[in-house]
């Protein structure tokens, strides 16, 4: 399988996180291609049936589509645990050497690799490393914007996106930082907490990329 083709299986799962109607519009402005290559590539997934097209989803992976999608996250998790803490890479800037790596490394090297690094649950960011031949169930699954109840919360995810992670170390919050959310402004659509004696006001766009878990 090529790496734009796998490119294109992990852009569709990201776009389901986001629990809106997966169109080809969507997935060309994600991958910042032009719209007839988004549909080449459609046609060629349904007749590979690695993805399935639905009236009201518009597309969704298939479970041989979910498993190369789980081992792309496997391999691309395993090696940011590596870059981090063997290589002392920082954070935001793994994403793009681990996204070259995950198509160019071999099964039997991140076998070993997972093994050298005792096996780990979840990467730098959160994000869950699923077993070898096994489906992704992200343990950490709920964002701040579907938080509806004030209160403390934890830290525990965040989207795998250089603005992002740039974004929140602008801001001092880090992976594991305690927070407590104070106000939800659903006009504005905002998110006001607390952390470290510093306060921040997060927009919907961003707490959606956020993943907590209640203290």
């Amino acid at each position: 399988m090529t790496p734009n083709k796998e490119d294109y299986l992990k852009c569709i799962h990201e776009l389901g996180e986001q629990n809106g109607k997966i169109s080809n519009k969507k997935i060309a402005e994600m991958m910042q291609v032009s719209a007839p290559a988004v549909s080449e590539m459609i046609k060629k997934m349904i007749a590979e049936e690695l993805i399935v097209k639905d009236k009201t989803l518009g597309y969704y992976l298939t479970k041989q589509g979910l498993l190369v999608v789980s081992d792309l996250y496997r391999k691309h998790r395993l090696i940011e645990v590596f870059l981090v803490n063997h290589l002392h890479y920082t954070a935001d800037d793994i994403h793009e050497e681990a996204e070259v790596l995950e198509h160019t490394v071999s099964t039997t090297f991140i076998d070993r690799l997972d093994q050298m690094l005792g096996f780990p649950r979840f990467c730098p960011h959160g994000g869950t490393i699923p077993p070898k031949g096994e489906l992704l169930v992200e343990i950490n699954q709920t964002t701040l914007g579907n938080i509806k109840k004030l209160g403390h919360y934890q830290l525990s995810r965040v989207h795998d996106d250089f603005k992002l992670l740039k974004y929140l170390e602008e801001h001092h919050l880090a992976m594991n930082s305690q927070i407590e959310l104070l106000t939800i402004d659903d006009f504005a659509q905002t998110y006001h907490i607390s952390y470290d004696n510093q306060t921040l006001t997060i927009p919907k766009i961003i707490a959606e990329q956020i993943y907590v878990n209640p203290i």
